[in-house]
């Protein structure tokens, strides 16, 4: 249900700052199926929207310092928990459920190796992806990622998504809702909160899109300059013989 449009107004309605806070500082590290880019853009339009005092139902303020925190310390709960896990995690043996692989020490290596490399941006990048920002800390934590090197990127990662996230809300409907309601009659951008929440949702995959696209040219590259090398082995080794 707190998926749904309803079940994010109720969430907001019902229980206010603190109940956004504890779901943004769960999912930045311990729990991934929360509506985190969302409820971040519903708690822009809410603070935007008048209540009875004539102020928005949520304080701008609030949202743009209490929760970032929030994001910050579930990452550093999530990067704790896989420092504390990943002693172990690399003496796990491949496990398989039936002919399914649950987990493959390789899997980690590559994982260590790719931020050792993408440090930085994964850190950063990972806050838009859902499901992508709960485990991001946990690897970079298992990977043994240089916690000095995580602290600032953490930060900036938290501060980018949350303010980028509610200003979305709170700046985007007196914009479009002049454009669409000449069009619409009666449009109010507000009442299509389930149309914003797809278009978070697509927007958010774009970084592990273009993630996943490089490392796949990087691996064609890679496997091309394995070929070659074997290529021109096999034809030293050939020359060798008809020397002989």
């Amino acid at each position: 249900m707190i998926l749904k449009p309803e079940g994010i107004r109720y969430i907001i309605e019902s229980f206010g700052l603190w109940a956004v806070c504890l779901v943004v500082f769960a999912e930045s590290g311990v729990f991934p199926t929360l509506p985190g880019d969302s409820l971040l853009v519903v708690c822009g339009i809410y603070a935007a929207t008048p209540a009875a005092g004539g102020q928005g139902a949520l304080s701008l303020a609030a949202l743009m310092i209490l929760v970032p925190l929030c994001a910050v310390l579930g990452s550093q709960i999530g990067f704790g928990i896989g420092r504390w896990a990943g002693a172990s995690a690399y003496r796990w043996r491949d496990r398989d459920l039936g002919f399914l692989p649950l987990y493959r020490r390789d899997w980690l290596l590559k994982t260590e190796d790719f931020f050792r490399r993408w440090g930085s941006f994964a850190v950063v990048a990972a806050r838009w992806v859902p499901f992508v920002r709960t485990g991001a800390p946990l690897l970079a934590g298992v990977t043994r990622m240089p916690y000095a090197a995580f602290i600032p990127y953490n930060i900036v990662g938290a501060l980018s998504w949350v303010w980028s996230m509610v200003l979305v809300g709170y700046y985007l409907p007196p914009l479009v809702n002049p454009i669409l309601g000449r069009a619409i009659p009666g449009f109010r951008l507000e009442d299509r909160i389930d149309v914003i929440i797809i278009v978070v949702v697509a927007l958010s995959c774009l970084p592990i899109v273009y993630a996943y696209w490089k490392e796949r040219g990087r691996g064609r590259q890679a496997a091309k300059a394995g070929s070659r090398n074997s290529g021109k082995g096999a034809a030293r080794g050939s020359a060798k013989k008809a020397r002989r």
